[in-house]
């Protein structure tokens, strides 16, 4: 029995002895994350202080920067009220001046040799007269000189410059460069004038090789249709009629000029005219022989036009 008290005593104090060596190691364990913890506290705290630290540095620079602002609006007002207290009242002569320079606009400089590159045409080498530009490509060029290039040149369907294809006609293809025309008409003021006279010459030498170019007012009323018309008083005996012929845009006003003619009344006013046809007075001068002719049809053999004048109203 000795024995297995002996041995029972034993193995108590074995199980003891791990218990103890357990809660010790727990115990350190706590230690250690207590330990832990306490560190990661003072760490935030001092994140903490460096943050408000930081706030204060920031906090202290607005100020500084607010009270610079303050000085420095009150040296602008300091120096206001001496440009004020300086500034003599000008006279009456003197307010014209004052308003012509300050409508004036700011001075832009800019280099000429740039500009006048961007302004000058590729083929003549000159200043862009009536620019035109091919839609396909954006190439620009004067309008004679694109015209010209595509009538008598044999790659007249590409582009000069980058040889782009344009297609079987490309007249169509070009598009009137508005802008650049009125900046150069600003920057040149003489040559629109000029260009007046040099267009009616183009119209005119295309016009004559038979290759009319689009555009151009005259060829356009030669290829309008044409009216026989007759003019002849109203209530007349005589049965002689005065033969025309007009385009079918020409209007009820352009007849009572062509009535003042023939009659030699010139100075008569165009409101005592009375003009019928068919027996009913037209009345609106914007009529034109088109609308004339689908209102009341004109006839085959003769479009008669009666006229007659009105008495003036007494004053």
């Amino acid at each position: 029995m000795s024995d297995r008290r002996r041995r029972f005593s034993k193995s108590r104090s074995r199980v003891n002895r791990f218990q103890r060596n357990s809660k010790s190691k727990v115990k350190e364990k706590e230690k250690e994350s207590n330990s832990k913890e306490r560190s990661r506290e003072k760490e935030l705290k001092e994140k903490d202080k460096d943050k408000e630290e930081i706030i204060y540095i920031k906090a202290d620079k607005e100020s500084k920067e607010e009270t610079k602002g303050k000085h420095k609006t009150k040296e602008k007002e300091k120096e206001k009220e001496k440009v004020l207290n300086n500034i003599v009242l000008p006279s009456q002569n003197d307010i014209s001046t004052e308003k012509e320079t300050t409508n004036q606009y700011p001075t832009i400089k800019l280099d000429k040799s740039k500009l006048l590159k961007l302004l000058k045409c590729p083929l003549c080498n000159g200043f862009y007269r009536t620019p035109y530009t091919i839609n396909e490509c954006m190439h620009t060029f004067c309008r004679s000189c694109i015209f010209k290039y595509f009538s008598s040149s044999i790659q007249r369907e590409t582009c000069p410059i980058c040889k782009t294809k344009i297609g079987g006609r490309p007249i169509d293809s070009l598009i009137f460069d508005n802008y650049l025309d009125s900046l150069l008409n600003i920057l040149f003021p003489k040559f629109e004038e000029l260009d007046k006279n040099n267009i009616k010459v183009l119209y005119k030498t295309f016009r004559d090789m038979g290759n009319p170019l689009p555009g151009d007012e005259e060829e356009a009323k030669l290829k309008m249709p044409s009216v026989k018309i007759y003019i002849m008083p109203e209530n007349s005996k005589d049965n002689k009629f005065t033969a025309f012929l007009v385009q079918k845009n020409f209007n009820v006003e352009s007849l009572k000029l062509l009535i003042k003619k023939k009659t030699g009344k010139e100075n008569i006013d165009s409101n005592l005219i009375c003009v019928k046809y068919k027996g009913k007075e037209l009345e609106k001068d914007d009529d034109t022989m088109e609308v004339i002719d689908t209102r009341y049809g004109f006839d085959q053999d003769k479009n008669i036009f009666y006229y007659s004048f009105k008495k003036k109203a007494k004053e």
